[in-house]
């Protein structure tokens, strides 16, 4: 009787463990979300993603530093940041690419 009692015992507690584990996984609220949206910094530890300025307003700040009119834009990730690929046409017909940070805007 006593080992049929442990087995019993030592299944419920295998059946648990994953359950357990898979809510540490989660952070003391439960949500995967945040965790997918944050970035490993230098020391190994997480850190918050950066928050992302929205393309629209991205094309507006290179078009009035250049001068140029926006034609297209593909984000690409580099470094752990996004950016974005900007083609813009300038007066006489050239295009010229500029490299945005997605987070800063800077180029």
């Amino acid at each position: 009787m006593n080992k049929f009692v442990a087995l019993f015992a030592a299944a419920l507690l295998s059946a648990a463990l994953p359950a357990v584990a898979d809510a540490q996984s989660r952070g003391p609220r439960g949500d995967r979300g945040e965790q997918q949206q944050r970035g490993r910094g230098d020391n190994g530890y997480d850190r918050p993603a950066e928050r992302e300025i929205p393309l629209s307003q991205l094309i507006r700040m290179v078009e009035s530093r250049t001068g140029g009119e926006y034609v297209n834009a593909n984000p690409r990730m580099q470094g752990g940041r996004k950016y974005y690929w900007m083609r813009l046409r300038f007066p006489g017909g050239r295009f010229q690419d500029y490299m945005v940070d997605a987070a800063t805007g800077q180029f």
